[in-house]
């Protein structure tokens, strides 16, 4: 048996995203998050889960109503967990890391220029699991940018994500295999 806690890593790997939000002043904060995802395809909603200790991404994304997934590739990975340091309060953790920042196509929040792919998205709602250490935030997507495309796709090896599997350890997006599926 595995204890509770270990066996989330049986939902491992998953995607990370550096998130980026701002505020009403113009501070922007990026935090790594690994617990990110889909929800719904109709509407397009997706989810961050922010640990209630991250007070500047909840903050954030709830005084503009935006954040930004930016989707984290091998090339700047460690960028990217650095930014989940504890710097002083206001201060950009972009730039702290040697990050750029550029304008989002539809949300002001910034995305990230390293970024291979970004998911743009206005808050929809703020989900508060009782007994939980972390909140939902719920997005509605309004849409993505991909700097990889092949046949009108986004090129999943040209964009060499990395995943979370716990603590320290991450993994490389992997080789594709391709199912029948009967619906």
């Amino acid at each position: 048996m595995i204890e509770a806690k270990k066996a989330l890593w049986l939902l491992s790997p998953r995607l990370l995203g550096l998130v980026t939000t701002m505020n009403k002043e113009g501070k922007v904060n990026a935090a790594p998050y690994s617990f990110i995802g889909p929800i719904s395809i109709n509407p397009p909603l997706c989810f961050v889960s922010v640990g209630k200790e991250n007070k500047d991404t909840e903050a954030f994304a709830r005084e503009l109503k935006q954040f930004v997934i930016n989707l984290v590739s091998e090339d700047f990975a460690q960028q990217a967990v650095n930014c989940e340091a504890d710097l002083p309060r206001g201060e950009n953790e972009l730039q702290a890391f040697g990050l750029h920042m550029q304008a989002s196509k539809k949300v002001v929040v910034p995305s990230v220029k390293e970024a291979p792919a970004t998911v743009e998205c206005s808050l929809n709602e703020v989900i508060d699991p009782k007994d939980s250490d972390h909140i939902l935030l719920i997005g509605k997507v309004l849409c993505g940018t991909c700097k990889f495309m092949k046949n009108n796709k986004p090129d999943m090896d040209a964009m060499r994500l990395v995943m979370h599997v716990a603590g320290t350890h991450f993994r490389l997006v992997g080789k594709r295999i391709d199912l029948e599926r009967r619906y």
